[in-house]
């Protein structure tokens, strides 16, 4: 039996991705890649207790370079250059784990990396007694970092710029003699990920109280038990989108839970908004079209930020109109998503528009023109949001496919299952 080519790319191609839908509604079982929010969290934790990383497969990006920097601070030399790229969870959480780990460690990124802001947590690590030096532009990357013991106590942070922030103080604080008071200042942004950080670390032995805006870390250590890979539910999102935008198609996700810590989850409340059905038997999740998507769709998305492309674009492609507010943190994501997605938009010819910091607004009526070239600005989630737009405009032609790698490297080959035609060029 002929196979189609594997849709893998190398993140050096740059070739243009031409995306056509399938002929008929796609009936198709999927599992995800396991969540790169738990896994990159686990690794951590798992290095602290003294445990060898494992690999979960498909791993993603992210979860590679997680790795491969944790294994390399497992091998202890001094002035290590740790290098990030464009991976912000892992740039994170490796300035509060080197801060605590004795050598002297340059953290540096991606040129994206180094427009994104980190003095939050670089002001909280420094009042816990880190020594940091910025070594280029001030509050943002790359860092030396002189690693060593913290006491720790209390410390104020800015939780209005990123969550990751807060989550990699929490991780790291039970290594310190006092372990850590977090008091929370500003619009709390992403709680979701904040409480998923706090319940995997309860459930990895560490002692953690969460009342906001007061987080409590005690000192102790981590006990290891692993549980079962979880899929990831942001991904499970791209999948909901097609089937609100092509009525008939049958899609079974394995590996969801539903009861997960994963903030995502909502994401099965949002798209019942846009006439997507889901129903869990066991760990498979069936997704199908049950109609009658709202003609209006208001969400506060400050606790699920990730989810807003693939919400975004198939509000457009439905013609459901939409005002979308809590985005403040996608302005310093891989992209700026709020921009991304507009121009994305206007490029297939939907109107959107971002009247003031942190709001998008998907505008009612539509012109949807058919083969129009879109950026995927370097961004992972906006690709495979605009990919599922072609089952509206016919036709989508992407750039920079291999983007999809940071979290989701089956992406086109899953695409393909489902019945779309793509061809690169």
């Amino acid at each position: 039996m002929h196979r189609a080519p594997k849709a893998t790319f190398s993140k050096s191609e740059i070739a243009m991705m031409h995306i056509r839908p399938p002929q008929s509604p796609p009936d198709v079982s999927l599992r995800l890649p396991s969540s790169k929010s738990i896994a990159n969290r686990l690794l951590l934790m798992n290095y602290l207790a003294g445990e060898a990383p494992e690999r979960l497969k498909p791993g993603s990006d992210d979860y590679l370079l997680m790795q491969k920097m944790i294994l390399q601070l497992g091998q202890g030399t001094d002035n290590t250059v740790f290098d990030a790229g464009d991976a912000g969870t892992v740039f994170r959480f490796m300035a509060a784990l080197l801060s605590i780990t004795g050598g002297r460690h340059l953290l540096t990124g991606s040129q994206r990396m180094q427009q994104r802001p980190c003095a939050p947590l670089v002001d909280a690590l420094r009042m816990l007694g880190a020594e940091i030096q910025y070594t280029g532009r001030q509050g943002f990357p790359p860092l030396m970092i002189e690693g060593k013991k913290l006491n720790g106590g209390r410390v104020d942070v800015d939780a209005s710029v990123s969550s990751q922030f807060i989550s990699a103080l929490m991780m790291v604080a039970p290594e310190m003699e006092n372990g850590i008071e977090i008091h929370l200042k500003g619009n709390v942004v992403s709680r979701s990920y904040i409480e998923l950080t706090a319940g995997l670390m309860v459930r990895q032995g560490a002692r953690v109280q969460m009342r906001l805006p007061v987080i409590r870390v005690d000192k102790g250590s981590y006990r290891i038990s692993n549980a079962p890979a979880e899929s990831d539910w942001s991904a499970a999102a791209f999948w909901m989108q097609l089937v609100a935008l092509m009525p008939g198609s049958n899609i079974r996700i394995g590996g969801l839970n539903p009861e997960s810590l994963q903030g995502d989850r909502v994401a099965v409340d949002l798209f019942r908004n846009l006439g997507v059905d889901s129903h869990f038997s066991g760990d498979m999740l069936t997704l199908t079209n049950a109609g009658n998507p709202v003609p209006f769709l208001e969400y506060d998305f400050n606790s699920c930020p990730d989810l807003l492309p693939a919400v975004a674009v198939a509000c457009a492609g439905l013609g459901t109109g939409a005002r979308f507010t809590g985005l403040s943190t996608l302005h310093i994501k891989e992209s700026d998503r709020i921009q991304a997605v507009i121009s994305g938009l206007l490029k297939l010819g939907y109107r959107a528009v971002s009247p003031c910091t942190g709001r998008l607004e998907i505008l009612s009526g539509q012109n949807p023109v058919k083969g129009g070239v879109v950026s995927a600005s370097g961004d992972h989630r906006i690709a495979m949001a605009f990919a599922m737009l072609a089952l509206r405009t016919g036709s989508v032609i992407l750039d920079t496919p291999a983007v999809v790698a940071k979290s989701y490297p089956e992406f086109w080959d899953d695409l393909r299952k489902a019945g779309f035609i793509l061809t690169g060029g």
